[in-house]
């Protein structure tokens, strides 16, 4: 009898210690992890604020049930991914918040009633970025949620350092982007030939093009005003691409046939300087990942300025081009 009292005072003590210690234990949890990545913030970002890139680096990845579904915009506010697992069971997730290359808020939901908040900050450094992975969970239920929330950061944390050190690997090992920027242009008075050519054509057509314009420019004694270029109505790598070939002027002229006379009017406009040969094409796609970014609306048109000439300068490896995308 005596046995079954100390027994039954020790079953007390357990289940009086197990209602109580958590009246005094917090409703929210934080976890929070950083890394310095030798990495632009762009990239690190972007790996972070397009959800289907997560599969490249998130420890969660590892549960090999796990079926995804994503909704809503690519990247950015409103970005949804919801999974259904074995092992880890449903959820989803939502990007809430959305600074470029600063700052990502995640809400989070796990089963039915499981709530938390993510945050990511980028913070640039001389070398890279120090990335900063902060998981609140939040409105832990009494008492077993409050007992899950003493052992969060033993259970969060090396899995969050895991996905850190997944993404630095993923991110330092990716080319690094041109350094892209929003700008005032000035107005351009111009003389151009409106053409078309196919991607194959394009170099004959420049250079024919080209030929035309300086030769009414030299015969007319007409002032120059800056360096070539051309302007791009769309891009068709299978067909033909409308192309405005120009180059400034200082006054107003009269056309002559192909010839005409164009002002392109002061704006604003995604910039980007490309150091190298014809290959624009990455610098290209950099820009269009930095509107995406930002969400910016952009004209029906772009335009390329040539500091060089491709006759003369016969080392590519220094040509300069100086792209823009006028923003509406």
């Amino acid at each position: 009898m005596k046995a079954l009292k100390i027994f039954g005072f020790v079953i007390i003590i357990i289940v009086a210690v197990f209602l109580i210690v958590p009246l005094f234990l917090p409703s929210d949890v934080t976890v929070s992890v950083t890394r310095e990545i030798k990495a632009k913030p762009e990239v690190v970002f972007r790996q972070v604020n397009e959800l289907k890139n997560w599969l490249l680096w998130s420890p969660f990845e590892e549960d090999t049930t796990m079926v995804s579904t994503f909704e809503g915009p690519d990247r950015g506010t409103g970005a949804k991914r919801t999974w259904k697992a074995e092992k880890s069971g449903s959820g989803s997730l939502i990007i809430a918040q959305s600074r470029p290359y600063e700052f990502i808020e995640n809400d989070l939901s796990f089963g039915k009633d499981e709530k938390a908040i993510g945050s990511w900050h980028f913070v640039p450094q001389e070398d890279g970025v120090k990335v900063t992975w902060t998981l609140k969970t939040i409105h832990l239920k009494y008492p077993f949620g409050k007992w899950v929330g003493l052992a969060m950061n033993s259970l969060l944390k090396p899995m969050m350092e895991k996905g850190l050190n997944k993404l630095k690997l993923v991110t330092e090992a990716m080319p690094v982007p041109p350094k892209i920027k929003v700008i005032d242009t000035e107005q351009i008075t111009a003389l151009i030939i409106n053409d078309s050519a196919t991607f194959e054509g394009m170099e004959k057509m420049f250079q024919k093009d080209y030929q035309e314009l300086y030769s009414f420019i030299k015969r007319k004694q007409i002032p120059m005003t800056g360096d070539q270029f051309a302007i791009y109505h769309n891009w068709n790598p299978n067909g033909y691409t409308r192309i405005s070939v120009g180059v400034p002027v200082g006054k107003k002229v009269k056309g002559y046939g192909r010839i005409k006379y164009f002002i392109l009017p002061a704006g604003k406009a995604v910039f980007a300087l490309h150091i190298g040969g014809y290959n624009t094409g990455p610098t290209h796609y950099a820009i269009d990942e930095y509107i995406k970014d930002f969400n910016l609306k952009t004209k029906d048109f772009i335009w390329e300025v040539y500091t060089y000439n491709p006759m003369t300068d016969t080392d590519s490896t220094t040509w300069k081009t100086l792209i823009y995308y006028p923003i509406k």
